[in-house]
């Protein structure tokens, strides 16, 4: 197969049926990977389909097509329902908000420090809590912008890489359309060539394959309790991933204390060794547990079973979001015992 098909990567389009196995082997992938490679693939087989003659070749290739044109229709669907759904929610919570505001001008000066005060504060300071998940310091202005963003860029997440990349070339050329300075248009143009090049090794190179996929924070905690041996820089990694709550994004932002590298980088140059490693090495023994090799690499929350990890290890929270839960569990509660509708029918 040609470059186009992707076949290294397992994805393709020469006929239905490939389209549909590629479907299911990107179902491992986030959302946002998943539909960027559907519609990369879209693009390559209509070139294809372009140069092609034979007449059974562009049959199967229009049949493949017509599978991931479903899956993306599919897709803006259920984002539409989503979108409808959410702002049903918002317009909701912005009456419950005006009754909550109208019922509080009621109340005496001395109710401010009441316990719904509180819990409507919380949410905002739990946000000011958390590390940022965008990495700063990217940019398309010129050569030198873009060098920078590249270097910024480098040894983290193949997934991120490419959607930074591609999101800023996306600015970039709304950009262009705007501007009629033309040292900045030149400038913006040779930032552009820059990341077309990243853009094409990327997908020359197979980058988008040595993607880690992050095991979630509950499976990781598991593992932890059972191991045996931890080294500092795992248990560091872990308390890191818990700080963030289990969101992996966060950690592009959070700094290791050791060299000042953000963990996401720390922990795909020490995957990059342990996959090495353990290249040839057994995951599982027989009674399904993990083999000390593969927990080695779970302790960096990642997998190359990410599926089966999740069907045979449970997942343990800790002491603090259980209590976190059930607080929010129980004011949660609290505020429907407490609702204007249920106060009219009692």
């Amino acid at each position: 197969m040609g470059k186009d098909d992707k076949e290294d990567s397992g994805f393709g389009f020469k006929d239905k049926a490939k389209a549909e196995e590629t479907l299911r082997l990107l179902e491992e992938h986030d959302m946002n990977y998943r539909r960027l490679t559907v519609r990369g693939l879209l693009g390559r087989a209509k070139r294809v389909l372009s140069l092609t003659k034979a007449e059974d070749k562009r049959k199967n290739i229009t049949e493949a097509m017509a599978v991931f044109e479903a899956w993306l229709a599919d897709l803006d669907k259920n984002k539409e329902k989503k979108t409808d759904k959410k702002e049903g929610k918002e317009k909701e919570s912005k009456e419950k908000e005006s009754k909550e505001r109208e019922s509080k001008k009621e109340k005496e000066n001395g109710d401010k420090d009441s316990e719904s005060d509180v819990e409507m504060e919380d949410p905002a300071k739990e946000a000011k809590k958390k590390a940022p998940e965008t990495v700063p310091g990217l940019g398309f202005k010129d050569k030198a912008a873009a060098e920078s963003t590249l270097e910024e860029l480098k040894g983290r997440d193949p997934d991120y890489q490419q959607l930074a990349i591609r999101g800023l070339v996306g600015r970039a050329k709304r950009v262009l359309t705007c501007t009629r300075d033309e040292t900045k248009i030149s400038n913006i143009k040779e930032a552009l060539s820059i990341f077309d090049k990243f853009m094409d090794d990327f997908d020359t190179m197979h980058l988008g394959k040595q993607n880690n996929p992050y095991v979630s924070l509950g499976i990781v905690r598991t593992v932890l309790s059972k191991a045996e041996d931890v080294t500092d820089q795992q248990k560091a990694f872990i308390a890191a991933y818990s700080s963030v709550g289990g969101e992996y994004k966060r950690l592009r932002t959070v700094q290791e204390k050791e060299d000042g590298k953000t963990w996401d980088i720390v922990r795909n140059a020490a995957l990059k060794e342990l996959k090495e490693k353990h290249a040839d090495a057994k995951l599982f023994n027989e009674k399904d547990e993990p083999t000390k090799e593969h927990i080695e690499m779970l302790l960096w929350a990642y997998s190359p079973e990410a599926a089966r990890v999740k069907k045979l290890i449970p997942e343990t929270k800790d002491e603090k979001d259980k209590k976190e839960e059930n607080d929010r569990k129980r004011r949660s509660s609290g505020r429907d015992d407490e609702s204007p509708s249920k106060r009219k029918k009692e």
